[in-house]
């Protein structure tokens, strides 16, 4: 049976169509994984971003650890030379405590003969006064015979007087040396024990000032073992210096070389971007034609749920459910303790009582749909599907990322496209992320939603490509 020239054309079209559709498809994938290493690379940017800070902050905490090193070695020599001289200064003191101990030692060595004189002294003076009692008992005994001897004994009788005052003066002496005696007796006993007090605190002193000089050895080699440290520590901190720039000028020239492939990767995303919205616009176009595709069954079905919605939405204005103002409020305000982020608008709960009618039948229109939601010209979705509205789990922001997609901003290329298309419809391909690293290729064909005359949004049809 021969095809006539018309059916020929159809099929040439239908043929374009289908591979236009795959390679926009493909492009779609291509995009994606650029848009990944993009992201790769803006994180590796980043990271060498901070890793370019932290070796600066490296380097700094280096040039610090250097100065402070050199700081160090030239304390430690200063150290060094204060320890020398103070030993040098141990050492004669050490000498002169020696010397004095010596000289105490004489010392008492000397009171000792002083006492020893003071007592002889003393023994001569009893004996002084010993023989002053004599004489004055011979004295006395002279000036009885003199009496005796009246005229005649006379002359003696003087002499015999003048003895015995002599004898009694010698006595008051006698006596006032003993006194002395025994005062200067106490007086070199005390210098004795002070004395032997001072040799035993010399002898300590002594003891002390060796056990310091001693010490002052030891700290004298420690100050060395230090000194030869730090010196290490100085060219260690040189060579780490060295390795610190080298690495600051490397990380300069990766993130230059990241730099410029984060550029042409945007580049490259961006001219991808461009033929993936020419394919999908030569898609669009054979559609229109009314060349059928296998994306005609979601085109048709999705225009006519668009204006189901439509016609919905003017029915609750009129019944005085809702006002337009409300319906088009464009104001996203955030709920609370929502992760991601959720947002309520006042026209959730028309919404929430007229999308599901039209969205939830169109998930059975084929088992590669995913899902159906409409979202305004910001890319904001109000009400998903049931099965992508489960209430949010606290503190679990992966869980809640995949199943609760109701009252969130979908404002990316393939969001924001919807909403915003005026044409009849809009066919798009892009990959889906369904979480844990794991993507899906897809299909989104989409058609405005008209309110009285006015562009409210788009319901958006997701399928498997």
């Amino acid at each position: 049976m021969k095809h006539s020239n018309f059916d020929v054309s159809i099929e040439a079209f239908q043929s374009i169509a289908a591979d236009i559709g795959n390679l926009s498809v493909a492009l779609a994938d291509v995009a994606g994984h650029v848009d990944d290493i993009d992201s790769r690379v803006a994180r590796q940017v980043q990271a060498l971003s901070v890793l370019a800070d932290q070796t600066a902050t490296l380097s700094r905490a280096n040039d610090a650890v250097t100065t402070a090193a050199n700081a160090a070695l030239t304390a430690t020599g200063q150290a060094r030379v204060t320890v020398r001289s103070a030993e040098a200064q141990i050492t004669r003191s050490v000498a002169d405590v020696a010397g004095l101990a010596d000289q105490v030692g004489t010392f008492g060595a000397r009171v000792d003969g002083l006492t020893q004189a003071l007592a002889q002294v003393s023994r001569v003076a009893a004996d002084i006064y010993s023989i002053a009692r004599m004489t004055n008992l011979l004295a006395l005994n002279a000036s009885i015979e003199a009496a005796r001897a009246g005229s005649a004994g006379r002359g003696f009788m003087v002499v015999a007087q003048e003895v015995k005052q002599l004898s009694g003066r010698t006595q008051e002496a006698t006596q006032e040396i003993d006194r002395t005696l025994e005062a200067l007796a106490r007086e070199a006993g005390d210098l004795v024990r002070i004395g032997q007090a001072a040799v035993a605190s010399a002898g300590v002193v002594r003891q002390e000032t060796n056990a310091l000089a001693l010490v002052m050895r030891d700290i004298e080699t420690a100050v060395d073992h230090i000194d030869g440290e730090q010196a290490r520590i100085t060219e260690a901190t040189a060579q780490s210096t060295q390795s610190i720039r080298q690495t600051e000028a490397e990380c300069a020239a990766l993130t230059a070389d990241a730099d410029k492939t984060s550029a042409s990767l945007g580049g490259a995303r961006g001219r991808l971007n461009d033929l993936l919205a020419s394919g999908e616009r030569l898609v669009s176009g054979c559609a229109r034609m009314g060349v059928v595709t296998v994306d005609t069954p979601f085109i048709e079905a999705v225009q006519q749920a668009a204006a189901a919605i439509g016609a919905a939405f003017e029915v609750e204005i009129a019944a005085g459910r809702i006002t337009a103002a409300a319906l088009f409020d464009r104001e996203c305000r955030p709920i609370p303790d929502t992760n991601p982020q959720q947002f309520a608008t006042r026209y959730l709960d028309t919404a929430d009582r007229i999308l599901p009618q039209v969205q939830e039948p169109l998930l059975s229109l084929s088992e590669r749909v995913v899902f159906c939601a409409a979202v305004d010209v910001n890319g904001f979705l109000p009400t998903h599907n049931r099965k992508f509205s489960m209430p949010q789990r606290r503190g679990d922001p992966t869980w809640n990322a995949a199943n609760c997609r109701n009252r969130r901003l979908f404002n990316d290329r393939v969001g924001l496209t919807a909403g915003r298309n005026t044409q009849p419809f809009c066919l798009q391909a892009y990959r889906r992320d369904m979480g844990g690293g794991q993507f899906a290729l897809m299909k989104d064909v989409s058609a405005p939603i008209i309110v009285q005359g006015r562009h409210w949004g788009g319901l958006r049809l997701a399928y498997k490509a």
